[in-house]
């Protein structure tokens, strides 16, 4: 049985996760390996948000930076790729009917992980060559190869889901064959940890891209809700009730494939987002993606800047890859899940 049943518990849950995003991203902003006064961090954020010299700087300038081309950045970008892993992990897990469909299942990841490999370890030399953009042409290119294999007028979801398992091998043997040969320790050391997933790199130049990818995504796929819920019962039930079942899942796979590509482009590869958030939410809110979308999203996204934290701030000395933050929180959490007898794919 779900925990949340009401409307009003639901939208009580949501103000609740608001709330919550809210008052952490405030802490988080503030905390880090370099101390800084609470006080100017919040006087540093009013001024920028403003573009206006509201309190008189009397802050160091390398503050500033910190707080306004480092953390805030980071962190909107955190919150917007949790919040997009949890959304295609849905999408996905709808798509295949799988509750151990993720992201990354049509292979979308290895081909933007082959295009980030490269640029960092043999592209160096050509700047505007940079490891997002030939990331995300990667993954167009591999989304591409998987849509052609496929076969548009024979769409199959096992089909699809097999091809996408023999692309994404082809394209992590190039990966690992380029780290292999790549002269440089550094650039592999570099390529490794981007590969584990990081927001290190996260700037205010990536922000508005992925923020409206998402945006886009969820005003095309949101407002189908109900063909999702009808969708997860099977193909026969679906068409028996009007759903155009080839056009939704078209849909569902170029969102999902769009979406992938842009997060993996900017963080690299984060797990068990995709797949515990879902899980997480139809056990609060149950079956109706009406609920379980922006409940994940919110969710999602409160799960990967927590545990963002936790990666630059276990260790004093360097970063740990939020990547193996999420794979040692998520594994144990979802078997445990999934050991309880009460639990059920898709809710009540």
């Amino acid at each position: 049985m779900p925990l949340i049943k009401s409307i009003k518990n639901y939208r009580t849950l949501s103000l609740l996760l608001i709330i919550t995003i809210c008052l952490f991203s405030i802490f988080i902003v503030t905390f880090g390996v370099v101390s800084l006064d609470t006080g100017d961090v919040y006087k540093i954020i009013v001024n920028k948000t403003l573009n206006r010299e509201i309190f008189t700087q009397n802050w160091k300038a390398s503050s500033e930076l910190i707080v306004w081309n480092l953390r805030i950045p980071r962190l909107i970008i955190g919150f917007i790729s949790g919040g997009a892993l949890a959304f295609v992990g849905i999408l996905m897990q709808c798509l295949t009917r799988n509750s151990l469909a993720s992201p990354y299942i049509l292979g979308i990841s290895s081909g933007a992980s082959t295009g980030a490999v490269l640029a960092l370890l043999f592209l160096g030399s050509a700047p505007f060559l940079s490891v997002p953009l030939v990331s995300f042409i990667f993954g167009l290119l591999t989304a591409f190869i998987v849509f052609y294999f496929s076969g548009a007028s024979s769409f199959s979801t096992s089909k699809l889901v097999l091809i996408g398992v023999a692309v994404s091998s082809f394209f992590s043997g190039i990966t690992t064959l380029m780290i292999m040969i790549a002269p440089n320790d550094r650039e592999v050391r570099s390529a490794l940890f981007w590969m584990a997933g990081s927001l290190s790199g996260s700037n205010w130049e990536y922000v508005p891209f992925i923020f409206f990818s998402l945006i886009i995504s969820l005003v095309l796929i949101y407002p189908k809700y109900r063909e999702l819920n009808i969708l997860i019962t099977g193909d026969e039930n679906a068409i028996s009730l009007g759903v155009d079942v080839k056009k939704t899942r078209i849909l569902i796979v170029l969102v999902a494939t769009f979406l992938t590509g842009i997060v993996v482009s900017n963080t690299g590869i984060i797990g068990f987002v995709g797949l515990v958030i879902p899980h997480i939410v139809r056990g609060l809110v149950g079956g109706n993606h009406k609920k379980i979308i922006p409940i994940s999203v919110l969710l999602g996204g409160l799960f990967l800047i927590f545990t963002d934290t936790l990666s630059r701030s276990i260790l004093s000395s360097q970063e740990i890859p939020i990547g193996v933050i999420t794979s040692l929180i998520g594994a144990p959490f979802f078997l445990n899940m999934l050991r309880k007898k009460t639990y059920r794919f898709g809710g009540n």
